[in-house]
C-alpha cells in the first residue's frame, strides 16, 4: 500500500481518542451503556471536527459484542468484520454525488433487509444538506419510522439548509471547533510517534493554522513533516505554508503605526513581488495586528499567543508605540478590505488604499480614527505633565528683558532609570517667536465717538457675527427670537442688518421695538440698525427697481422722476 496521509493514518478508532468533542462523546457512550440507541442522529459542525469519525466509531460500538467503556473493542468478530471495507452492514453514502430521488428510493428498498453479521444496519449519509428537495421528501417517512435494525447518522456542515421536517426527526449533536492547546498536543504526539523533532512554537503554529479543524491541522503537519530532515522550527512552518515573512510583517506594522506611508507602500511592493496573494497578505496583516492588540491589552499575552520570546519582544515594542484605538481601527480597515476584495478587479490598489488609510488616521473621519488621534494627544500631554518632557524658557545671556523672542529648552527625561545615549541627552535650543494674542476686535476699525464699530466697517466675517448673534439669543434665553432668527436669512447693507422673514406671524414677532432692541443688545460692541423685511415685499421692491432702471435706460436719468 502507498503512503497514507497523517489524518487518515491517525483517525481515531475509539471514543477516547476523539479530541475536543467531550459533550458528544459522553452522550453517545451513555446511550450505548444503557442500550438506548436512537434511530436517527444528526451530526453538524465545521469541517474536520470529527463528525464522520465519530459516526464510524458509533456504528461499530453499537454492533460490538463486548464494548469497552462504550467504545468498540476491535477484537470481536463483528468489529473485525466492520473494519473490512467490503462490509454491507455499515454503509457510508456521499450525498453530494448521490443526491437524487432515485438513490433514496434505492435506499428505502434495501433498508428492509436485515444486517448480515451485525445487530444494526447503519446508514451514514455525509453532506446530507446536498440532497435535493424531492430526495428529502422520499427520505422523510423512512427516517421517521425505520425498521428496528436500521440506524441513520446524518452529517452536515450546513445544517441551516436542511428542512425542518428532517431536523425534527433526528437527535442533533453540534461539533465544536477544537482549541489550539488540544490540537498542538495531538500534533506533538503524532510527531513523537513518527520520530520527528520539533519546537514547541512550531506545533502551536500548525495548530493555529488548523483554525479549530483537526483535519486541517494534520494536513499542515503532513506538509511540514516533509520539509526538512532536522528539527521543525516556527520559521519552517511559515515557509511550508506560504505565510508572509514575519520580519516583513513586523516592519510593515511598525511603519503603519509610525505613520510612514512611503515605507508601507515599499513593503507592500516587496510582499507582492514575493508572490503573495493580496487575500493572504490581508489575512496575515490582520493576524499580526491581532497579536499586537493582545500584547497591548492582555497581561498573559505570552500564554495566549504561544510565540517565541523574540517575537513576543517585537510585539511589545510595537504595542508600546501605539494606542488600542489605532490598532482596532487598522484591524477594521483591513477586515472591510478583505470583504470588498471579491468585488474588485484591482486588489493591489484596494490593499494599498487600506494601508494608507490605516497609516494616516488624520485622513480618516471614522470615530475610531478620531479617538486614536485624541489618544496620541493625551499621551503627549501626560508626558509633559509627568515630567517625561520638560520645557523651560530662559532669558538671553545679556540679561536684557525678552520682548520679541525667547529661548525654549526641551529636555527628554529617560524612563526606567536607563542611562540615555549622548544623542538622547543632547539639549536642543531654538528661538520661539511669541504668538500674538488675538482679540474679538482684531481687524476692526474703532469709532472714537462712542467706542462702537460700524458693522459695515468691520473686517470680521459676517457669518461669524451672525453665529454670535444667534448664540447670544439662546444663551440669554430669548427663545422666541432665537427660534425665528436662526432660520431666517440675514444680510448686511449700508450698516443695516436686514432680517428677511417669510410669514406675517414672524414679521409680527420681530418687527417690534422691544424685539429690535433685544437683537441690537446681543452685539453691544457694534453700531448698526436693524430692518425686518417680508419676503413678498422684497420681491415687489426688486421688481420695481428693475422697472425704474429699465425706464432710466430708455429716457435718461434726468427725465425719469420716482415719486414716493
Amino acid at each position: 500500500m502507498g503512503y497514507l496521509a497523517i489524518y487518515r493514518k491517525y483517525r481515531p478508532q475509539t471514543f477516547d481518542k476523539v479530541i475536543g468533542q467531550d459533550h458528544v462523546v459522553k452522550t453517545l457512550v451513555n446511550q450505548i451503556k444503557q442500550d438506548r440507541i436512537g434511530h436517527a442522529y444528526l451530526f453538524t459542525g465545521t469541517r474536520g471536527t470529527g463528525k464522520t469519525s465519530v459516526a464510524k466509531i458509533f456504528a461499530r460500538a453499537i454492533n460490538c459484542e463486548h464494548p469497552v467503556n462504550g467504545s468498540p473493542c476491535g477484537k470481536c468478530d463483528t468489529c473485525k468484520a466492520l473494519l473490512d471495507p467490503s462490509n454491507i452492514d455499515v454503509l457510508e453514502i456521499d450525498a453530494a454525488s448521490n443526491n437524487g430521488v432515485d438513490e433514496i428510493r434505492n435506499l428505502r428498498e434495501n433498508i428492509q433487509y436485515p444486517p448480515v453479521n451485525s445487530r444494526y444496519k447503519v446508514y451514514i449519509i455525509d453532506e446530507v444538506h446536498m440532497l435535493s428537495p424531492s430526495a428529502f421528501n422520499a427520505l422523510l417517512k423512512t427516517l421517521e419510522e425505520p425498521p428496528k435494525h436500521a440506524v441513520f447518522i446524518l452529517a452536515t456542515t450546513e445544517v441551516q439548509k436542511m428542512p425542518a421536517t428532517i431536523l425534527s426527526r433526528c437527535m442533533r449533536f453540534d461539533f465544536r471547533l477544537v482549541d489550539i492547546d488540544k490540537l498542538a498536543k495531538l500534533v506533538a504526539d503524532i510527531y513523537d510517534d513518527l520520530g520527528k523533532k520539533y519546537t514547541k512554537e512550531a506545533v502551536y503554529a500548525i495548530a493555529k493554522l488548523g483554525e479549530g479543524s483537526v483535519r486541517d491541522a494534520l494536513s499542515v503537519a503532513d506538509i511540514c513533516l516533509s520539509l526538512s530532515d532536522g528539527e521543525l522550527t516556527y520559521g519552517d512552518v511559515l515557509t511550508a505554508t506560504g505565510a508572509s515573512d514575519r520580519t516583513m510583517l513586523r516592519d510593515f506594522v511598525t511603519a503603519l503605526t509610525a505613520g510612514d506611508v512611503g515605507a508601507v507602500l515599499n513593503l507592500t511592493d516587496k510582499l507582492i513581488n514575493l508572490g503573495k496573494s493580496i487575500g493572504l497578505m490581508i489575512k496575515d496583516v490582520n493576524s499580526y495586528l491581532r497579536d499586537v492588540m493582545i500584547t497591548k491589552t492582555c497581561a498573559n499575552a505570552k500564554d495566549i499567543l504561544k510565540l517565541p520570546e523574540d517575537l513576543i519582544s517585537e510585539l511589545e515594542i510595537i504595542a508600546d508605540s501605539t494606542t488600542k484605538e489605532r490598532i482596532l481601527r487598522a484591524i477594521e480597515i483591513f477586515a472591510e478590505t478583505e470583504s470588498d476584495l471579491k468585488y474588485s478587479n484591482h486588489p493591489r490598489i484596494l490593499f494599498e488604499t487600506a494601508a494608507i488609510k490605516a497609516t494616516r488616521p488624520e485622513n480618516d473621519y471614522n470615530i475610531d480614527a478620531l479617538l486614536s488621534r485624541i489618544s496620541v494627544l493625551e499621551k503627549k500631554i501626560d508626558d509633559l505633565t509627568s515630567g517625561k518632557i520638560q520645557v523651560s524658557l530662559s532669558k538671553p545671556s545679556d540679561g536684557n528683558t525678552v520682548q520679541n523672542s525667547a529661548t525654549c529648552v526641551v529636555e527628554t527625561i529617560p524612563q526606567n532609570n536607563v542611562k540615555p545615549s549622548a544623542e538622547l541627552t543632547e539639549i536642543t535650543e531654538r528661538t520661539v517667536e511669541p504668538v500674538p494674542q488675538k482679540t474679538e476686535t482684531d481687524g476692526i476699525k474703532q469709532n472714537s465717538a462712542n467706542g462702537k464699530v460700524k458693522l459695515s466697517e468691520c473686517n470680521v466675517p459676517f457669518e461669524r457675527i451672525k453665529g454670535k448673534l444667534i448664540k447670544s439669543l439662546r444663551d440669554n434665553n430669548e427663545i422666541m427670537l432665537w427660534s425665528v432668527v436662526q432660520t431666517m436669512p440675514l444680510t448686511l447693507k449700508d450698516n443695516t442688518l436686514i432680517i428677511t422673514v417669510t410669514t406675517e406671524s414672524d414679521m409680527e414677532i420681530i418687527n417690534r421695538k422691544e424685539s429690535l432692541d433685544i437683537i441690537k443688545a446681543q452685539l453691544p460692541e457694534y453700531d448698526f440698525d436693524v430692518e425686518v423685511r417680508l419676503h413678498a415685499k422684497i420681491e415687489r421692491q426688486e421688481k420695481l427697481e428693475e422697472e425704474i432702471e429699465k425706464y432710466k435706460r430708455i429716457f435718461g436719468d434726468d427725465i425719469v422722476v420716482v415719486g414716493k
